[in-house]
């Protein structure tokens, strides 16, 4: 399976929240596709939660999923103070590995492309 960094992706984010760039996270769109099947899509999901969590600096009072089953699953998370976020996860046996991010804050929007790490892109 290609794979990039989850540890990465959330360290590069999570210092531009901490450098002030954005100001205060209020919305993120993150998009994933990976090669592999229910149980890859489980791992990235999950990974895109915790990057979630950590950006908005704790739990989400309510979490909404939906697909699954070969089907891509969305989740909508949100926050007490009215943070949220829609996750939309994917994996199959084909198609582009990556996908892209895009935190909106009070002053700025970050926007990333992620792609798999160049030694595994087949």
């Amino acid at each position: 399976m290609s794979e990039w960094s989850w540890e990465s992706l959330q360290a590069t984010v999570q210092g531009v929240i901490d450098e002030g760039r954005i100001g205060k996270p209020v919305a993120l769109r993150l998009t994933v596709h990976a090669r592999g099947g229910a149980s890859e899509a489980a791992h990235h999901r999950q990974a895109a939660e915790t990057a979630g969590v950590a950006w908005f600096g704790g739990q989400p009072q309510s979490t909404y999923s939906i697909g699954g089953d070969d089907k891509p699953v969305v989740t909508a998370l949100k926050w007490d103070a009215g943070q949220s976020a829609i996750l939309s996860i994917s994996a199959g046996p084909s198609g582009r590995v990556g996908g892209n991010v895009m935190l909106m804050g009070s002053r700025g929007t970050i926007y990333h492309d992620i792609d798999a790490l160049e030694s595994e892109v087949e």
